[in-house]
């Protein structure tokens, strides 16, 4: 097991940091949907668009 995490530490290392940064990805997205911000980054209830971008 010590001879694979030394050959292989530095994938192991760029895998975490990209599942780190979708982690964070995914909780902006979940956090903008729960306020009520589009896809635009605009609060949708003053947007003429608003139908046309999603369903509310």
């Amino acid at each position: 097991m010590l001879h694979f995490l030394q050959a292989n530490w530095v994938t192991i290392v760029v895998l975490l940091v990209l599942a780190f940064f979708v982690f964070l990805a995914i909780r902006k997205i979940v956090k903008d949907k729960k306020a009520g911000i589009g896809p635009c980054g605009q609060k949708c209830a003053n947007c003429p668009h608003a139908a046309s971008c999603h369903k509310q």
